[in-house]
């Protein structure tokens, strides 16, 4: 009876050990298969993942003033900028040929409280935006202090006045300098104490305004990326504390909505102490900003 019991027992050990080798090859091709269905799912999303158009302006000859508000007046701008904004004139702002032109005048202009000698435009929109990719394809004016811009302000100032609830500077471009351009973001505690961050000014293998090119910004929770052509030329993590007595979290201010800002400026802090007469305008080469669109795109998964 022991000799049968004996067999009996290392017979269900074989069986059991049959049973869970059988087990192991299931549950091995069914992890494999789980893990093909993973990568499969996966390639699926990534091949869907791609940047979606949600916000452009082509200048087809829509009124302005259904997508833009109008700066006004001659206050120097907070950077003793030499022109005066005008709203909506011809002679400053036009569309034409499926593009928006912007051109610096020299005339002398008055907002009832100051006198400049020059008329340009700015124009914001009214579309706020949180994250994304920002573009512009343009051509840029050329001469020596002339200053255009395609940048982003808070619509809200949830931090605080500037430079507090940021700035993002997309695109920068000194006249008398028309193979660079730069990009920046300001933050801060107030005008007196205040830090940024971007790239330098960088040296492209063109004339920006000779031709059209496509100046952009990827905007995450994470970076921000300054682009020019589809080349990333810089870039700044957003994953630190930008100041830490004013904000609480990394990130910060670059995480609320901000507005496009478009404008064609004359001379100002952003050329330092180099000498200008308004009188050397009239030697510009280009004094107009044209613009063949502007596009927003959102990331979709």
């Amino acid at each position: 009876m022991n000799i049968l019991q004996n067999f009996f027992h290392h017979l269900n050990i074989e069986r059991k050990k049959s049973e869970r080798r059988f087990q192991n090859r299931i549950l091995s091709k069914m992890g494999k298969l789980s893990i093909l269905a993973l990568i499969a799912i996966c390639s699926i999303s990534l091949a869907k993942a791609d940047w979606e158009l949600v916000w452009e302006d082509q200048f087809d000859g829509e009124d302005l003033n259904r997508n833009y508000r109008f700066d006004q007046g001659c206050n120097g701008w907070g950077n003793n900028e030499l022109q005066c904004y005008t709203v909506n004139r011809p002679e400053n702002v036009r569309q034409e040929n499926g593009m928006l032109i912007i051109t610096a005048r020299r005339e002398w202009w008055d907002d009832g409280q100051t006198t400049l000698p020059f008329t340009s435009t700015r124009l914001l929109t009214y579309s706020n935006f949180l994250y994304g990719k920002f573009e512009i394809r343009a051509r840029l004016p050329k001469g020596k202090h002339l200053w255009p811009a395609f940048w982003m302000m808070p619509t809200y100032s949830e931090y605080g006045q500037w430079p507090r609830s940021g700035e993002i500077d997309i695109m920068e471009y000194r006249g008398q300098r028309p193979t660079n351009t730069l990009g920046t973001i300001h933050y801060g505690e107030s005008k007196e104490n205040k830090g940024q961050a971007g790239s330098p000014e960088t040296t492209f293998p063109y004339d920006f305004s000779q031709d059209f090119h496509v100046f952009g910004l990827d905007w995450s929770p994470t970076k921000i990326m300054w682009i020019v052509d589809d080349r990333v030329y810089h870039e700044e993590t957003l994953e630190r504390n930008f100041w830490e007595s004013v904000y609480t979290a990394n990130g910060q201010p670059f995480d609320k909505e901000f507005h496009i800002i478009i404008n064609l400026a004359v001379g100002g802090m952003f050329f330092g102490d180099e000498p200008f007469d308004p009188i050397e305008a009239d030697g510009w080469e280009k004094p107009t900003f044209e613009i063949d669109w502007l596009r927003k795109w959102t990331w979709r998964m």
